[in-house]
């Protein structure tokens, strides 16, 4: 069964090291370091590493069994069948019975192919697995009034797994969180018997038609503003959802700084030094008028910056000292658009593990 692990890493453009670059497609495939793996003939590299670079790479139409591995890198056949079983599921190699040992090698012969194929198994699982949000997903426009940010883009990372019985008490949501990483390394289950804390922010973000901010999912959830985070940005890394910043949230947060930095420091500074500075004075005096009046509430600020452009008003909360609200969404309005943006990114590394195999291919492993 296919069980594999994405990350998205630097292309190594331009590389020709045969030791750089087998260690670059094992930090993409995010194999696990355990006790044990940091050995290596003179210390430098893992025995996963070692099995790639100094077995299968040199000869990718042969295969080998845990035994004659252990015996060229000193390790017990328990050990080393550990590595070939993570090669297996993230389908890389696959393994055959002989004489009663169980022979593993490259899939058809050689890595670039073995790539191919593992790359498009591994498309079609996550896409079959993302079919899901058809149904748990709200349709909304809304959603998307804020426009995305590209500079926002963090590295992708997902886990795929194939789709295997349900355990008891868990449904299809539950088994989509964990096969796709979600969860997190560690599922923590309330005692309870409630829904984990992922599954509950991840129902909020298909039914939302706004994003959803920490302070709205500390007030909601509680627990902690660090867990929330990770929780967010888990779904962020595997391209589901995106960080935004709460434009429809300005009114409220120009009004706070207006008024807080009103009480402090006066309409004076407000107009030389504080952010009305950045505006026309005839409207600039006319906010302070009403700050002085007492009349300046969310609405008033709201109707009276509503000619000036979203970008401005932001640089003029930045003067004053305040900061907008950052908020959590889906990627798109619709399940397909969602699915398409996690395809796309899962498709840039799958491109980037085909040239990489290729490079290798072409070296001398002598």
């Amino acid at each position: 069964m296919l069980n594999m692990r994405l990350v998205e890493q630097p292309a190594p453009a331009g590389s020709r090291d045969v030791d750089q670059l087998v260690s670059w497609i094992l930090d993409t495939l995010e194999f696990v370091r355990r006790s044990g793996d940091d050995w290596a003939g003179e210390g430098v590299h893992t025995p996963i590493h070692r099995v790639l670079r100094d077995f299968m790479l040199p000869a990718p139409g042969d295969g080998w069994d845990a035994a004659a591995l252990g015996d060229e890198l000193g390790l017990s056949p328990t050990a080393i069948q550990y590595q070939l079983t993570k090669l297996n599921e993230c389908g890389l190699t696959a393994g055959v019975n002989r004489d009663g040992w169980r022979i593993h090698h490259l899939r058809n012969g050689s890595l670039s192919n073995a790539v191919e194929m593992m790359a498009g198994e591994a498309r079609l699982v996550l896409e079959q697995r993302l079919r899901g949000l058809d149904a748990w997903m709200t349709e909304s426009d809304a959603r998307m009034q804020i426009p995305s940010e590209k500079s926002d883009a963090i590295p992708f990372r997902i886990q795929i797994r194939g789709r295997t019985p349900l355990d008891e008490g868990q449904d299809e949501m539950d088994a989509f969180l964990f096969d796709l990483g979600l969860y997190g390394d560690r599922v923590r289950r309330p005692a309870d018997g409630s829904a984990p804390l992922p599954r509950l922010m991840f129902e909020h973000l298909l039914a939302a038609h706004a994003p959803l901010s920490l302070d709205e999912a500390l007030s909601e959830w509680g627990t902690t503003r660090p867990r929330l985070t990770r929780t967010l940005d888990r779904f962020r890394a595997a391209g589901l959802a995106e960080r935004v910043p709460r434009i429809d949230r300005l009114p409220v947060t120009l009004w706070t700084a207006l008024s807080s930095q009103h009480g402090r420091r006066g309409g004076d500074w407000l107009v030389k030094k504080g952010g009305l500075s950045r505006i026309d004075a005839k409207f600039a005096a006319k906010v302070v008028k009403a700050l002085d009046a007492g009349t300046f509430n969310v609405e008033a600020c709201e109707k009276m910056f509503s000619d000036v452009p979203a970008k401005d008003q932001m640089v003029i909360l930045n003067l004053l000292g305040g900061k907008l609200p950052i908020g959590w969404r889906l990627v798109a309005a619709k399940p397909a658009g969602v699915r398409e943006k996690v395809l796309a990114r899962a498709d840039r590394t799958f491109r980037r593990l085909k040239r990489v195999s290729e490079t290798l291919e072409s070296l001398n492993f002598s």
